[in-house]
């Protein structure tokens, strides 16, 4: 397969211009806009290959619209697009599986410690003129046990720089690596146990059908006072059961990158029963809910947002388009 032309979505000037810069095989029109049902017609039949980041949707509609050989998504998830219909459409997808780890780790640890030391409220507080630490009492990390959800290469750097905390350390996956686990400072435990020994819970596994809503009513019943973060997708959560657990203590405090509806999240409150078809009005309306509590932070999808991360993104994405690597089955 041979890609000649490509036509590049979500493109932010500063990527079109790294990109300008950089050789490679084939010829790239940028377009601003996320592909969507609105924005496909854009795909005319001189591109063989499309590059989308995580805010385009590419769902049934798109993918009968456009006549192209390969999705190419910059970014390792890719529940974004409808790959049962890809396949029927006979359109191939490729990731980029590895290029944030530390990156996203790192933020991760930031939320972590935004939480634990009240920064936020610290420097709320000062800007209102009120040099005052009373009110702002935190919590050591030392010592608190991390359950890590997810060994992949994100929860590998989350767990080494835990160790760095002088953190105990258990995690659970489907697929447990025995002789990872002989080597790093963690212990895998069963993901019902991780419930409710962790002080700390973060999430590092992808979306499938299998994790959807993966902690819920039942899962977050099991916790006491635990800290979420989540910086992996928010449908793992269920929001409703998210903020029940808020209010009744099972949870303590979240930190999360990611929410359940987050492309709806700016939509004006009384806008929200008529959000598009396929989209549940009342979980950004529970996005709402969360990111006005007092007890939970929210950042806007950033934790994969660091210069060396996003050079690496477009470097694969080229890379697996020039040399057909890192298909999806």
């Amino acid at each position: 397969m041979e890609i000649e032309k490509v036509a590049w979505f979500d493109t932010e000037k500063w990527e079109k211009q790294y990109l300008e810069q950089k050789e490679h095989d084939f010829s790239v029109e940028f377009f601003e806009e996320r592909l969507d049902a609105e924005t496909a017609e854009k795909v005319s039949e001189e591109f063989d290959a499309v590059a989308v980041f995580v805010s385009s949707e590419v769902d049934e509609k798109v993918l009968e619209e456009i006549d192209v050989d390969v999705v190419a998504c910059r970014s390792t998830g890719f529940d974004h697009v409808d790959l049962e219909k890809a396949r029927e459409e006979e359109i191939k997808v490729c990731n980029v599986p590895e290029y944030g780890a530390t990156t996203v780790a790192e933020h991760t640890f930031g939320l972590i410690l935004t939480l634990s030391r009240r920064i936020d409220e610290a420097i709320s507080k000062v800007e209102d003129g009120k040099f005052d630490h009373s009110g702002l009492k935190g919590f050591d990390l030392q010592g608190k046990t991390l359950g890590v959800i997810g060994t992949g290469s994100i929860g590998q750097e989350v767990i080494r720089i835990a160790d760095g905390f002088n953190m105990n350390i258990v995690a659970s996956d489907p697929y447990p690596d025995k002789e990872m686990e002989s080597e790093m400072p963690f212990m895998y435990v069963s993901q019902e146990d991780l419930y409710e020994i962790a002080d700390i819970i973060t999430l590092h596994c992808p979306l499938t059908d299998a994790t959807r809503h993966m902690i819920s009513d039942k899962e977050f019943g099991k916790m006491d006072e635990t800290v979420i973060i989540n910086t992996a997708r928010g449908e793992l959560i269920d929001t409703e059961a998210l903020i029940k657990s808020l209010e009744n203590g099972n949870v303590s405090q979240a930190g999360l990158d990611v929410l359940e509806d987050e492309m709806f999240v700016e939509e004006d409150i009384e806008m929200l029963s008529e959000l598009e078809d396929g989209h549940d009005p009342r979980k950004a309306l529970g996005d709402h809910m969360l990111m006005e509590r007092e007890d939970v932070i929210v950042t806007p999808h950033n934790a994969f947002n660091s210069q060396e991360a996003l050079e690496r993104i477009e470097d694969k994405t080229v890379e697996n388009l020039e040399d057909g690597k890192n298909f999806v089955d």
